[in-house]
This record gives structure tokens, C-alpha cells and sequence, in this order.
């Protein structure tokens, strides 16, 4: 009978720690929209390019206040990196381009957007640039 007891409880304790274990990784594996910190998907359009349509986007916050902007338009791939900072709940970045077409290295943009760390969104968000002008919105939505 000892020897029941034993191999029930045994396998009681090692289902109860199975079941945690899981439990707790699908946990780790949530996002965390309330940080602001991470990669963010989206797109973006150009003033005046309506025939464009909606481009790829995203950001990569770090912690250290840089980032990494990475875009698509026109079937090139662009990457710029900046210098982020969260004021209340807008988002303003400084991005110079240092890959993509040669007409775009160098190029510096600006952008901000309002966080919603409820939704994990970065919403009504403004690009600018002074020269050549350029203009126009994007959205994003939190990944990680």
C-alpha cells in the first residue's frame, strides 16, 4: 500500500510541476504592452503619393533611448537609426537613413506618435523631413 501512495504522489507532484511549468512559459511569452521598449510593425504612407499606398514600418526601441527604423517603399528596403524619448505619452524619434538608396543616406526624419500602453499601439504618428520635404503618417502595433 506504501508503495501506492508513493507512486501517486509522485506522479501528483510531477503533473503539478508539468502544469506549472507551462502555464508559466505561455506567460513569459505575452507581450508586454505597457513598456514601450521593443519591435513595433507597421506602415507608413507619403504625402502626396497616394498611388504608393501603405509601406512597411517599424520601429526597434532599446533601452538606451537609440533605435533602429526600418522601412520599405517602392520595393527597397531603407534603415535608419535615431535617438528616441517618451514625454507623458508621445513618442518623438530623430532617424538619419544609413542604408537604402543612395538618395536616401543621410537623410534625417522625424517622427512622433502617441503610445497607448493599454492597446500596445503607437498611433497618429507624423513623419517629417526638412530636406528633400517630405511628409506623412504611420501607425504601428507592438510585436515584442
Amino acid at each position: 500500500m506504501a508503495s501506492v501512495a508513493l507512486v501517486t504522489l509522485s506522479l501528483s507532484i510531477i503533473l503539478f510541476q508539468t502544469t506549472s511549468c507551462t502555464k508559466t512559459n505561455a506567460q513569459n511569452q505575452s507581450k508586454d504592452t505597457t513598456s514601450i521598449l521593443g519591435l513595433w510593425t507597421g506602415t507608413y504612407t507619403v504625402d502626396g503619393e497616394a498611388g504608393e499606398g501603405e509601406q512597411y514600418f517599424s520601429f526597434i526601441l532599446k533601452p538606451d533611448g537609440t533605435l533602429i527604423n526600418d522601412t520599405k517603399g517602392s520595393g527597397v528596403q531603407h534603415l535608419a537609426i535615431g535617438t528616441w524619448s517618451l514625454n507623458g505619452n508621445t513618442l518623438s524619434c530623430t532617424t538619419t537613413c544609413v542604408y537604402g538608396s543612395s538618395f536616401n543616406i543621410g537623410i534625417v526624419e522625424h517622427h512622433t506618435s502617441t503610445f497607448d500602453s493599454k492597446e500596445g499601439t503607437l498611433t497618429s504618428g507624423v513623419w517629417t523631413r526638412v530636406s528633400p520635404v517630405g511628409s506623412g503618417t504611420f501607425s504601428l502595433t507592438k510585436v515584442e
